[in-house]
């Protein structure tokens, strides 16, 4: 895996960001894609190089390479202050890449399964279930079959490669459609689906941890020079705590370090966040709800991404 997690918030370089960037050192090696200053055009040409796997590689392998994207990331939920980042994103990245990239931008500890989608503006809305309908449809997929929850939402659905090693797995049941063709993220590169003619209106989604739906819009707002690196350029808003219950315990752990007077059970909470979070941060939120450190952001994306 290409990547490694940075908050993008200020953490201390003893604690959290060493914690983080142990989870990422672990992914770089396992995703095999040219390093920077590499020769590439000595393997990129040859036959065996064409014929093996080569639809699998074969955006990254072309000859004339391609301007970055620019794309602002925002976690629409996200309230005072609202969160995003603006990444420069190598058109050959593969969405495995962008996944780590994210991962380190927004302080997250790459522990929970993601998936990347290209929504359908046209797409129907789904219906309301009923109690009844959603049991029978669990049922189902306990049994290894898979219902359709309403139509077709996405154009298509870039799935984490190894999605049954993480705990909320389970969870991603609904986030399948029959309809919704499905890729592995480390098999697809990003400027391939971004140029895709089919899909060039669609609204793209990064979803992280199927449990608490921490959702990231992805807005392509336009085409830097050709880099061959990940870069923050500008951001707003600390890190989300992994695992903190969604945005109203996100909520509620802003204001326990805003209360005057916390109770006890705030307290408990802070403690949490400073000493026990999977993303943990010992200097807390007081004061540092906004805060962005895009140097240590960078410092990690140029180290543990290539």
């Amino acid at each position: 895996m290409p990547g490694s997690a940075k908050s993008a918030s200020k953490r201390s370089p003893s604690s959290s960001i060493v914690a983080v960037v142990a989870i990422a050192n672990t992914a770089v090696s396992t995703v095999d894609w040219p390093r920077r200053g590499s020769g590439q055009a000595d393997w990129i040409t040859g036959a065996a190089c064409q014929r093996k796997d080569w639809s699998t590689h074969k955006h990254q392998c072309q000859p004339k390479k391609q301007p970055s994207w620019i794309l602002k990331i925002t976690i629409p939920d996200s309230r005072d202050p609202q969160i995003y980042r603006t990444l420069v994103c190598p058109d050959g990245a593969t969405f495995e890449q962008l996944h780590y990239a994210i991962q380190i931008a927004f302080g997250w500890a790459a522990s929970h399964s993601y998936d990347f989608v290209a929504r359908d503006p046209t797409a129907e809305e789904r219906p309301v279930e009923d109690i009844m309908a959603l049991i029978q449809r669990r049922m189902a997929q306990d049994k290894g079959e898979q219902r359709d929850f309403g139509p077709r939402q996405n154009f298509i659905r870039i799935v984490i490669p190894n999605d049954h090693k993480m705990i909320d797995s389970l969870h991603s049941y609904d986030r399948k459609h029959s309809q919704t063709p499905e890729k592995k993220a480390d098999k697809v590169y990003v400027g391939e689906q971004f140029n895709k003619k089919e899909w060039k209106n669609a609204e793209w989604e990064y979803m992280y941890d199927f449990g608490d739906n921490w959702g990231h819009e992805i807005e392509i707002i336009g085409r830097g020079k050709v880099d061959d690196t990940f870069r923050c350029t500008e951001g707003n808003g600390h890190g989300i705590a992994e695992d903190a219950g969604s945005m109203p315990g996100w909520e509620e752990l802003k204001n326990a370090y805003r209360a005057v007077n916390p109770t006890d059970e705030q307290k408990e909470k802070m403690h949490w966040f400073e000493n026990q979070a999977s993303n943990f941060d010992p200097e807390g939120l007081k004061g540092r709800e906004s805060y962005v450190d895009l140097s240590v952001i960078n410092a990690l994306l140029d180290s543990n991404i290539e």
